[in-house]
């Protein structure tokens, strides 16, 4: 089973999900992550040092799919089709706090391809 891993800051209360609002996460390398729809992913976060310490699983969810975005910088996301998608929904559905904490969360990626992975059926556009 495929593992992926999450900033503590995402993991609800309990330790045992994802905080209610993250309803997907956005990743680089939109074709590795499309060959990972509809099978169940193992969520994990590091114990210590990120790739020097244990990884503890805290669930595993379903992957519904990967729909294709396009990052152009500054938190800036566009569907397959060209679509803005609006920060503020991104932030809310990727549980941010507030779309400030998205922004500067995507300020160090360059501007890609990238994959927005769906725990559940909903998609943008």
């Amino acid at each position: 089973m495929r593992r992926i891993a999450f900033n503590p800051r995402f993991v609800n209360e309990a330790g045992t999900d994802l905080v209610e609002e993250k309803i997907h996460t956005i990743r680089k390398n939109f074709p590795y992550w499309k060959k990972f729809e509809g099978q169940d992913i193992a969520l994990f976060t590091w114990e210590g040092k990120p790739y020097r310490s244990k990884q503890r699983v805290f669930c595993v969810r379903h992957l519904f799919r990967v729909q294709k975005v396009r990052h152009a910088g500054r938190g800036n996301f566009f569907d397959e089709y060209g679509r803005y998608i609006p920060t503020i929904h991104l932030a809310k559905n990727d549980g941010f706090e507030t779309e400030d904490d998205f922004i500067r969360w995507f300020l160090d990626y360059s501007e890609s391809e990238m994959g927005i992975v769906h725990f559940t059926d909903f998609r943008y556009g």
